[in-house]
């Protein structure tokens, strides 16, 4: 409960906070995240190489792979989450600087990030 609450103080008398987020924020949402028990590369391997430009640039299996993911994404009408909603408070309160994400689910910006 302590480090809860030294982040809470931290937060609280910080003026510019820059975040920095990957899958791991939206698993909550339903997304896998890449590298965990049941993650995209874990359970297809393939996926990952994939994800290298030079592939996805030269490999039309690569980047239709890609967009049936953003599809299907999509058609799950994922929300965000609590993860998502904090960072919108953050922001909120003037204390976010900036919020950068390698994410392309688009769900830090259905939260309400700018």
């Amino acid at each position: 409960m302590a480090d809860v609450e030294t982040a809470r103080r931290l937060i609280n008398e910080a003026s510019r906070i820059l975040v920095l987020t990957g899958a791991g924020i939206s698993t909550d949402s339903g997304i896998p995240d890449f590298r965990g028990p049941d993650g995209l590369w874990t359970k297809n391997p393939g996926a990952e190489e994939a994800s290298d430009i030079s592939v996805f640039l030269t490999d039309a299996k690569a980047r239709a792979g890609f967009w049936s993911m953003m599809r299907m994404m999509h058609e799950a009408n994922l929300k965000p989450n609590k993860g998502h909603r904090a960072l919108v408070h953050l922001e909120e309160r003037g204390k976010l600087l900036l919020l950068v994400t390698q994410n392309v689910d688009g769900l830090h910006q259905a939260a309400g990030s700018s």
